[in-house]
């Protein structure tokens, strides 16, 4: 399917770029032979023109991240697969033709991932194919071998556009000004890699005419900033996981989806509310983990999210993660809500909200905050966000620390790096 899509370019049309490399068209439209290939690729050019040579021509192809030698040998194993693909490998030209499986580790924080397994349809099931559409021109700054990332490379070569690839092992700025040079005309990120890219040099020059956010809760204040910064871009909320594949977007600027979607959800899915929890059934996904064949889809075919909603009038909004929930004396707070409060203060770049254990009330909310430039007075800064918090926030959901900090790390997902509730100290 990509090559087919790229042979309809004009063969010195640029499909990739790197570094400084211009890669046409022309030179990706061979085939690579492989039964069922594992790829574990450091050199993000080399991992896509895999992807898009092992695409229709290998059984399956099992993305790797960045994963322990032992962890990679036991999803191997799990897939059936029988050849590892790394930087020095050579793939073998074939011409075969068959539906490719792919295979992609969920995005856990403990544990050996699941394996879940999509064909082409369930990756591109928001995606319109176009012909060649000069001068668009998507960056990529997720993983390749995670699900946003895939999604990135295959909206970027199936809709007509090239691709700008950028190594995550590099400084945010580098990622930027190699992105400004390209000519980055739509990019994709979670919220909080958002909010880092307005706080780096150089963003403000990236000529945006498409906006993606994904991955996170995307708050109010979040579309607000970006609207101001790049006010001729479309903004976009993708909402998607790896076991519920690609379920719906949101293009109309404002934060959670519209209720309708509920009774009348785009594009063949189903969404339901139970429990206070998103549910989303795709028939395109394979509701089974590879392997162990554990099914995460209950026998109606709907995947439990995690995610905690809210319904408020037209509209559903996103509270958290369910299994992310502080125990405050028996009331539970997410921390994405904390969050966004924190976040609407204007002196407030980042925010990160986690627990702390307490011997009276079990847990406490604390907070670690990326001020927006340097304060004069810290003590100050703290005051003035307990005053923004009581005014917005019950008591028990308020930080009782508040920590001031330099940055904040985000995963390879893109998302905030977090402390697991309880596990503070």
């Amino acid at each position: 399917m990509l090559r087919a899509a790229l042979r309809t370019r004009p063969l010195d049309s640029p499909a990739l770029f790197y570094k400084g490399q211009t890669i046409p068209a022309a030179a990706l439209t061979d085939t690579a032979y492989g039964g069922r290939v594992a790829l574990r690729l450091d050199d993000p050019l080399a991992l896509a023109r895999a992807i898009i040579a092992l695409d229709g021509t290998a059984e399956r192809v099992l993305l790797l991240p960045d994963l322990p030698q032992e962890t990679i040998a036991t999803l191997m194993a799990q897939a059936g697969i029988d050849q590892l693909i790394r930087d020095s490998s050579e793939l073998t030209a074939g011409h075969s033709d068959r539906p490719t499986e792919w295979i992609l580790a969920t995005s856990g924080t403990t544990g050996v991932p699941k394996l879940v397994r999509h064909i082409i349809a369930s990756l591109t099931r928001m995606i319109s194919a176009s012909g060649w559409q000069e001068g668009q021109r998507w960056g990529l700054l997720y993983d390749m071998t995670r699900f946003a990332g895939l999604q990135v490379l295959l909206q970027a070569l199936l809709g007509g556009a090239s691709l700008i690839l950028t190594r995550g092992d590099d400084p945010l700025p580098r990622r930027v000004a190699e992105l400004a040079e390209a000519g980055c005309t739509a990019l994709s990120a979670t919220p909080t890699l958002w909010r880092k890219l307005m706080m780096t040099p150089g963003a403000e020059t990236l000529p945006l005419q498409q906006i993606t956010l994904g991955g996170e809760i995307v708050d109010a204040d979040s579309l607000s900033a970006l609207h101001r910064r790049y006010p001729v871009a479309r903004l976009t909320h993708i909402y998607a996981s790896t076991e519920a594949g690609a379920a719906f977007s949101v293009t109309d600027g404002q934060a959670g989806f519209p209720a309708r979607y509920l009774d009348n959800p785009p594009k063949g899915i189903a969404l339901a509310i139970r429990e206070d929890r998103l549910f989303v059934r795709n028939p395109l996904v394979d509701p089974a983990y590879l392997g162990g064949e554990k099914h995460f889809a209950d026998a109606e075919g709907f995947v439990d999210t995690g995610d905690s909603v809210i319904v408020t009038g037209d509209r559903v909004f996103f509270a958290g993660r369910e299994d992310g929930c502080i125990n405050v004396g028996g009331n539970k707070v997410h921390p994405e809500e904390v969050e966004a409060v924190l976040l609407s203060h204007p002196d407030v770049a980042l925010a990160r909200v986690s627990a702390r254990r307490n011997p009276i009330t079990g847990q406490l909310v604390v907070a670690d905050i990326v001020p927006a430039g340097t304060p004069g007075d810290p003590a100050a800064l703290r005051r003035s966000i307990e005053v923004h918090c009581a005014a917005m926030l019950a008591p028990f959901k308020r930080p009782a620390l508040i920590r001031l900090v330099a940055d904040l790390d985000i995963g390879a997902s893109g998302k905030l790096s977090r402390t697991l509730p309880g596990s503070a100290s």
